[in-house]
């Protein structure tokens, strides 16, 4: 069957962002190597964060996981405006990319926030649980 943060929208969204960050970042050239490693190693670290809170117990060490990642979340728009701002990134590439971190940003927040039941529910890929704060618009 798999590992329960699998079936995580937040999870599937975050693989997302980080298959279209690490083309975008390939992309680059030469003298933007860092920059691009930064944006490619920050997008896998929140896969990486939820996958890692999703496998915890106690709900503290949950939320210290899901925390990590959206701390992640909020270090790559700084990045990702750096990018425009060299010139490196398509404006409406930008607010795209600005526009799934924040989503990504806000179901963190939902798993950070809600209980066990709520969040595993509520973000569960193809969940019928209701409530709709985790699920992955299409």
């Amino acid at each position: 069957m798999g590992f329960s943060f699998e079936g995580l929208n937040v999870y599937q969204r975050a693989l997302k962002v980080a298959e279209t960050v690490s083309g975008m970042a390939a992309a680059f050239g030469r003298g933007h190597y860092l920059l691009a490693d930064e944006l490619r190693r920050g997008t896998y670290r929140i896969c990486q964060q939820i996958a890692e809170g999703a496998g915890h117990w106690p709900r503290a060490e949950q939320r210290e996981a899901y925390s990590a990642a959206r701390g992640v979340v909020l270090e790559m728009v700084p990045l990702l405006e750096l990018t425009r701002r060299a010139g490196l990134l398509p404006v409406e590439m930008h607010e795209s990319l600005k526009g799934e971190l924040e989503g990504l940003s806000k179901m963190l927040t939902g798993l950070i926030r809600g209980g066990d039941q709520k969040s595993g529910a509520d973000n569960l890929k193809g969940s019928n649980a209701g409530g709709g704060s985790g699920k992955t618009a299409s």
